[in-house]
């Protein structure tokens, strides 16, 4: 059978909801019991297409058949720090790492309103970018390196679909705008050295001076963001190069507090290939988990005055 796009139903072939590129929320959908009465299904798992628990498990068969379409694997890019020979918690062997794009689909769906401006701080990858556009939002992604900007302007005509991309810092980029939901994932400081930039959050010289840039980035946010909405960051905690557990999970909560945001949701997505599992056999030696998860962020803008 012909391979058909997976923003379209495809009946008896992957179980997705007929609205899958849509924002789901308000969605509610017409359906037949067996005595022939119509009904209309109000259930969260119809309108969301997941059950919104506390853990998220993207659909394996359909993250593959997104990551064919999108074009952006582990094998396009490559990070500067590569030929690292511990390749630390086994990080794609120097590869840059791929956003989930059903992960981007289920956060929209759960958080963003209809017809949202979106705004990404890290838009490198293009993956948010695409998903977010299909889904019929205003997206603005920014990227402090060129030579990526280039290439997601590119992918953008290989798509045949364009969203606002800006070549910028986002730590000092602040448009004359509000947005209406933020949508990001910042770089796990040196775990993947993208660029050897001096505002390059991967490239700062200390995990101290990496959060100082990243709070920078955080009230940038607060700043663009209407009163009353969200802002999502996706990220995991890693082990720094002595093998120590850095918390940025928890370090960004505190971060995103102090310039404003109210913490209003913690979520677990359980994201890691089962590839991971072969590093078990090292427990013993170092006592040192495979982390198969990490974190979905959900920030809340309120009132000024509140």
């Amino acid at each position: 059978m012909k391979q058909q796009s997976i923003f379209n139903y495809i009946e008896n072939e992957i179980d997705l909801p007929k609205n899958f590129y849509k924002n789901n929320l308000l969605f509610f959908e017409e359906k037949t019991d067996d005595n022939g009465n119509k009904y209309i299904d109000k259930s969260m798992k119809n309108r969301l297409g997941f059950l919104p628990s506390s853990i998220w498990k993207p659909d394996k068969n359909i993250t593959k058949i997104l990551k064919e379409q999108i074009n952006d694997t582990a094998q396009v890019r490559k990070t500067l720090n590569g030929n690292r020979s511990d390749r630390r918690n086994g990080v794609n062997g120097g590869k840059c790492s791929v956003f989930n794009p059903h992960l981007a689909q289920m956060i929209l769906s759960a958080y963003a309103p209809l017809n949202s401006k979106i705004y990404d701080p890290f838009g490198g990858g293009g993956t948010r970018g695409y998903i977010a556009t299909k889904m019929g939002y205003d997206y603005t992604g920014v990227e402090l390196r060129e030579e990526e900007y280039n290439r997601v302007v590119k992918q953008m005509e290989q798509w045949n679909i364009k969203f606002n991309f800006i070549l910028a810092d986002s730590m000092r980029y602040l448009p004359n705008k509000k947005y209406d939901f933020i949508f990001t994932c910042p770089p796990y400081y040196d775990l993947e050295l993208y660029s050897d930039l001096e505002n390059d959050l991967s490239n700062a010289k200390s995990y101290n001076n990496y959060l100082v840039m990243l709070k920078k980035v955080l009230d940038n946010c607060y700043k663009l963001l209407k009163e009353n909405t969200f802002a999502v960051f996706v990220v995991g905690n890693f082990r720094n190069k002595k093998g120590e557990l850095e918390h940025l999970n928890g370090d960004l909560i505190k971060l995103a507090k102090e310039v404003g945001f109210k913490l209003w949701d913690e979520l677990i997505w359980e994201g890691a290939s089962n590839v991971a599992l072969t590093r078990c056999g090292k427990f013993e030696k170092n006592r040192k988990s495979v982390r198969m998860h990490e974190y979905i962020i959900i920030l809340k803008r309120g009132k000024d005055n509140e």
